[in-house]
């Protein structure tokens, strides 16, 4: 079985009295051995539904990481975290970045505790997730709050960032390398995102507004006529997920006589799960079988533009503070 030799399982702070930053990305099973998917399974259900894992969802679970290979999360965000700290060492700050991951090690509150024991007293959290809702960026934020609850240890979060200047060049630059690899100029531009449960959202819950505002400014960075957005990688169970999925998007399109898709998965920044298996396996599945050509973007990852992003949101945060 494939391990993930580069999982950033440390989370003692390196810099001396530099100021903590965590990158915070939800959690992937550190192997893809039985043991390390339950373990992970077990965090995300006890959070979600209370519930453990049975072994069908383990199996279920693993046969998707061995269809990938395993999962990619820890290597690539470590290679964003490295990219980051060599970016802000050539300013004048001080500052020791760290990966931390919401259900699985290195858990967001050992960081957090790791931060303590440097004797900071401020320090920069960053979600990797350019949507914001209760159920994502908060969620990730509430989780550092709880774990310095009682301790001398101020957080700084970024504003919003979906329409950061950096971040639309950055999937404008990737949509179009992809487009260039298609038959002709009727192909459809696919964004997605990640579905969540619809009655856990607050009416006033930005993540819907916010995802539909940077495809829109994309679409018209790009000049497409032909564009659509959908919702991926919705869990099990009774409750309604954000809607419409990519099979039903895809398939409204093919209605039209579309055969070209391109799918832009803006909703996510590093290369996982719900990229390497929902789209380049199960997605690619749909298209073969519905007989069309389908395509997805590179991932962000540890692009430049990517990498640039995270240091002005670093260093405004920063400013900001003082």
């Amino acid at each position: 079985m494939e391990t993930n030799e580069s999982t950033p399982v440390a989370t003692k702070l390196t810099r001396v009295n530099g100021t903590p930053v965590l990158l915070m990305a939800y959690g992937s099973a550190p192997t893809d051995e039985e043991e390390g998917v339950r373990a992970y399974l077990d965090d995300v259900l006890g959070h979600y539904r209370g519930a453990t894992a049975t072994d069908a969802e383990v199996a279920d679970l693993k046969a998707r990481y061995e269809a990938i290979g395993g999962s990619p999360l820890y290597d690539v965000t470590g290679r964003v975290a490295r990219a980051l700290q060599n970016a802000l060492d050539r300013g004048k700050e001080v500052f020791d970045v760290r990966v931390a991951m919401r259900h699985s090690p290195p858990f967001i509150e050992d960081a957090v505790r790791a931060a303590l024991e440097t004797g900071a007293n401020s320090g920069i959290a960053v979600a990797l997730a350019p949507f914001a809702s209760r159920l994502t960026t908060e969620a990730y934020y509430k989780d550092v709050e709880e774990a310095s609850e009682g301790r001398d240890l101020t957080w700084r979060y970024p504003d919003d960032w979906n329409l950061h200047p950096q971040f639309l060049a950055l999937w404008e630059r990737l949509i179009k390398q992809a487009l260039e690899e298609t038959d002709g100029k009727d192909t459809v531009v696919v964004f997605t995102n990640h579905s969540l449960p619809v009655p856990n959202l607050n009416l006033d819950d930005p993540y819907v507004a916010q995802f539909s505002a940077t495809a829109k400014e994309l679409a018209d960075r790009l000049g497409l006529d032909r564009w659509s957005v959908a919702f991926q990688s919705a869990g099990k169970g009774n409750q309604p997920w954000l809607g419409p999925t990519l099979f039903e998007v895809v398939g409204d399109w093919i209605s039209q006589d579309a055969q070209d898709f391109v799918i832009a998965p803006i909703g996510f920044l590093v290369d996982h799960l719900e990229v390497r298996f929902d789209l380049d396996v199960d997605a690619a599945k749909m298209a073969k079988e519905l007989g069309v050509s389908l395509r997805r973007t590179e991932m962000p990852n540890d692009e430049v533009e990517m990498v640039e992003l995270l240091v002005d949101l670093v260093q405004t945060a920063t400013a900001r503070a003082g």
